[in-house]
């Protein structure tokens, strides 16, 4: 009980401190990263950004939101009314501003949610984020209404606030008829089990969203035929480059689909899978995937089942296949990898260079020069020349052979 007392303290700070900021024509900047490790793209998002207390925006699963209490209806009124005029604010705003309006981890309550939702109307902010807020489905329902009026709108969060069966549909017209939206999130979102692959498969086939994260929704209970289709959306998708599935308990049949998209798909940069059930066996599929895939960058994994990717990276057991690799896929959450050069030209050259001056070792160069593709003489040369005199950070290339290459072994 006193935590609670002390939440509603802060805040009652932080929506009063928000106000007063609205009514002065002062707004919030956050610098936010969408993505994490290699590959973060970062954007200042500028607006009324609101948490449990002042600063505070952190997206928590595990997290409670702070509790509504009636006593919080008149900060609310008040909130509302400064918002009212902050259609002005955004119009003296930068071209190049991300105006954003965040509640992250607070409750409210439907009639709290439509007062701010009517005082939203008008206002053109580019991105919403709304975070574990507890506004029931009439709150879906007039969030559906204010995207559909708001055609700036490029990104929505709506994490960890439940979209019921009946919704869904009109979510995904809204979705699919929007003309700038981009980015979706809608992670821990689902307790229904149709709607979750529903969800997700339309979201893909909507065909004009460059992000989606749908993490956290458990997609376990999805049946082989859905996943085909699942897999034939992805593989058709022409405009989806980032992909978060974390943590929905998809198992190695799951990963055989989304490897064998992947085999066809051009444009995923970046697919988030830790939390997953995937074996070994899951890890070969997208190890096989990778051999033909040379668009995805960025591919999350656990350990256990990241090590069975690594040949595709890296296959050692000739010049002609370690040529052959995949030298653009970086696989994260590992001190070292396959393709952590960045530049896939640079990866291969040095997978190259590995392989000679592994033979090196045993003197054994000449005897597969037979083998070599004529087309890997002039890359075998350069490879030599760039890395045989570069020391090489043994942490960061653990696994490369650091010896110069004798050109008569």
């Amino acid at each position: 009980a006193e935590y609670e007392v002390l939440d509603i303290i802060n805040l009652v700070v932080s929506i009063k401190n928000c106000t007063i900021k609205m009514r002065r024509g002062e707004y919030h900047h956050e610098g936010e990263a969408s993505l994490h490790m290699r590959g973060d793209v970062h954007s200042d998002l500028q607006g009324v950004l609101l948490g449990p207390c002042d600063y505070d925006f952190i997206d928590d699963f595990d997290r409670e939101p702070v509790r509504y209490i009636s006593a919080l209806r008149p900060h609310w009124a008040q909130f509302a009314r400064a918002l009212d005029d902050f259609g002005l604010i955004l119009d003296v705003m930068p071209d190049d501003a991300e105006s954003c309006f965040q509640i992250s981890q607070i409750q409210l309550p439907v009639t709290v949610f439509m007062m701010i939702v009517k005082s939203l109307s008008g206002k053109l902010f580019r991105h919403y984020k709304f975070r574990n807020n507890d506004f029931g489905a009439y709150g879906i329902r007039a969030l559906i209404d204010l995207m559909d009026s708001n055609p700036e709108l490029r990104s929505l969060t709506l994490s960890s606030n439940r979209i019921d069966d009946d919704d869904v549909v009109e979510f995904l017209r809204s979705m699919a008829n929007h003309p700038s939206l981009t980015k979706v999130n809608i992670d821990c979102c689902f307790e229904g089990r149709s709607t979750k692959y529903c969800m997700l498969n339309g979201l893909i086939r909507v065909n004009t969203l460059a992000e989606i994260s749908m993490s956290n929704n458990d997609l376990s209970f999805v049946a082989c035929g859905h996943t085909q289709s699942l897999s034939d959306s992805l593989a058709s998708n022409t405009a989806l480059e980032r992909l978060d599935l974390r943590g929905n308990n998809l198992n190695d049949e799951d990963a055989a689909s989304i490897a064998t998209a992947l085999q066809t798909n051009s444009t995923l940069k970046y697919l988030q899978l830790e939390g997953n059930d995937f074996t070994e066996i899951g890890g070969e599929y997208f190890g096989a995937a990778l051999r033909t895939n040379n668009t995805l960058e960025h591919l999350f994994l656990e350990n256990d089942v990241m090590d069975a990717t690594f040949s595709a990276l890296f296959d050692d057991s000739s010049l002609n296949s370690a040529a052959d690799s995949n030298h653009i896929c970086y696989i994260d959450r590992r001190f070292y990898d396959r393709n952590e050069e960045g530049d896939p030209t640079g990866n291969r050259q040095r997978k190259i260079y590995n392989v000679l001056a592994t033979r090196n070792k045993t003197m054994s160069n000449v005897q597969h020069f037979d083998d070599i593709e004529i087309n890997l003489l002039p890359e075998m040369l350069a490879a030599v020349q760039h890395y045989a005199n570069t020391p090489v950070s043994e942490l960061q290339f653990r696994y490369l052979a650091n010896n110069e290459v004798n050109a008569l072994s």
